[in-house]
């Protein structure tokens, strides 16, 4: 039994949301470039190296929606929020054994800046 589409494939190829993180190099340069600011602190953290915690796929989900619900729902509408972000609860538990691999980090890029 084929699973029921919730949005079509037109919308998808439609939506384009880029997202990039910059290294810390990355992030000094631009920083630097600007001279707006100088930089008073910059460094790399992960928040699950020092007390690791299991993730929990219900709150990974929680804070994908509250981030992104209003960008996905302007494009492809209000009605297939629930359904999606259920969808990719399930997905996210049936593969959460991805986000305890060692390997996976969530590294956070922390800066203080001081404007010139």
């Amino acid at each position: 039994m084929a699973k029921e589409e919730i949005i079509s494939e037109s919308q998808v190829d439609s939506f384009n949301f880029p997202v990039y993180a910059a290294s810390a190099k990355e992030m000094k340069g631009i920083i630097e470039r600007n001279g707006c600011f100088s930089i008073e602190r910059l460094e790399t953290t992960n928040p699950l190296s020092e007390a690791f915690v299991q993730p929990d796929t219900r709150v990974v989900t929680l804070h994908l929606r509250a981030g992104l619900e209003g960008i996905i729902s302007k494009h492809f509408g209000n009605k297939i929020i629930d359904e999606l972000f259920d969808r990719f609860d399930k997905k996210s538990e049936e593969n959460s054994y991805l986000l305890n691999n060692p390997s996976y980090s969530l590294n956070q890029l922390f800066l203080v800046l001081i404007r010139k």
